[in-house]
Formats: C-alpha cells, sequence, structure tokens
C-alpha cells in the first residue's frame, strides 16, 4: 500500500512547468488513466499559461510578475486536483502511481519479528584477552545478548552467555589467548527474541 506524494508547493515556477510536462507525458494515452483526459488538457493549458507568464516576466515588471504568480499557482492548482484523481483510481498501486509521473510514500508493515543480526564481525585487539564485536543495527531490537564458544561453534553446549548490551559493538575481555574463539549475539524487544547471528570468529592475543 502506497500514498502519492505531491511535492509542489516548493517548486519554482520553472520547476513547476518541468514537473507538470513529465506528469502529462506519462499519463497521456496511459490505458489506466484514460478518464482523466479532460483534466490533463486543462493542466495543459495552465501550464502553457504559466510558461508565457515566466517569459513575459523576464524583465522584472511588476504586473507581469504578479500574473506569473496568479499562473502558478492556477497550475499548482490543477496539479493537486489532478493528482487526487489519480490517487483515487490508483487505489494505493505503488507501480500505477509512479507510471503516472508521481512519487510515493509506502507504508510500512507493522515489525512482527525481531530479525537475527546482520555483519557481525570479530576482530583481535591489541590487548592480551581481548576481542571487538560488532554488528549492524537490528530492526526492533532494544538489547543485544552476546555468547562465546572457545570449544566448536558445531558444540551446541560450550556457547555461553558473556554480555548485553544496548549498543552494536562490545569488547569482551579475559579471553584465552593464543587461540581461536567463536561468538554468535542476537537480539531481543517488545516483539521477542531474535534468532542468533550468523558465527564469527577471531583468534585472541
Amino acid at each position: 500500500m502506497a500514498t502519492l506524494v505531491k511535492r509542489f508547493s516548493r517548486l519554482s515556477p520553472l520547476a513547476l512547468v518541468a514537473r507538470s510536462l513529465f506528469i502529462e507525458q506519462r499519463l497521456t494515452g496511459h490505458p489506466a488513466f484514460t478518464e482523466l483526459a479532460a483534466i490533463i488538457l486543462v493542466v495543459i493549458a495552465k501550464r502553457e499559461a504559466l510558461e508565457q507568464a515566466i517569459t513575459a516576466a523576464a524583465d522584472g515588471g511588476r504586473t507581469a510578475i504578479a500574473r506569473r504568480r496568479a499562473a502558478q499557482q492556477e497550475l499548482f492548482a490543477e496539479l493537486n486536483k489532478l493528482a487526487d484523481r489519480v490517487s483515487s483510481i490508483a487505489g494505493g498501486d505503488e507501480v500505477l502511481i509512479q507510471d503516472a509521473g508521481f512519487f510515493v510514500r509506502s507504508v510500512r508493515n507493522p515489525l512482527t519479528e525481531i530479525p537475527r543480526p546482520l555483519k557481525l564481525r570479530a576482530r583481535i585487539r591489541d590487548h592480551k584477552g581481548e576481542v571487538l564485536l560488532d554488528w549492524a543495527t537490528t530492526p526492533g531490537a532494544s538489547l543485544y545478548v552476546l555468547q562465546h564458544n572457545g570449544t566448536s561453534p558445531d558444540d551446541a553446549e560450550a556457547w555461553k552467555d558473556v554480555g548485553e548490551t544496548t549498543r552494536i559493538r562490545h569488547v569482551l575481555k579475559g579471553l584465552e589467548s593464543a587461540r581461536e574463539h567463536w561468538f554468535r549475539v542476537r537480539a531481543t524487544g517488545t516483539k521477542g527474541s531474535s534468532p542468533w547471528s550468523d558465527v564469527a570468529h577471531s583468534l585472541v592475543r
């Protein structure tokens, strides 16, 4: 489900003309929007009027500038009407809205479960017995639980909790030196706990 975004109000006169031209080209002859032919013609007429007003106001005369502003507001109003009609016909179809030349704002589905943390890395530190772990931010996470395995990642009984953190990096200390260690992390939050991340490993000084 997507929402059509108009984004006309802050456009300069020239930018509004360019935007209108793009939308006109996308809608003209589009089989899903044939019923908009009449309003498209109105938009074209208002756009052409604004183009003429822009040219006339190039010398900076007050009257000409006022007419340009009026023409800009008239095109702005017609494009808003056209956008409302497109939105009604598209019914939230993101592809159809974009086909018509408009921007969309996608409506995110609510988070139902916490995904596993990604991009876990274990990096050796200069200090003896230390490893730096870091990973990507996980949607829905309020806390991360860290586990260590000093035997083998395939030994389920060897995985032990070694820390909790609200950050996405953590230094583990007191690890046995001169050997390889394995690590994993999972996220917890109001939606429960995620699966464990992929395993990362590192030698320790």
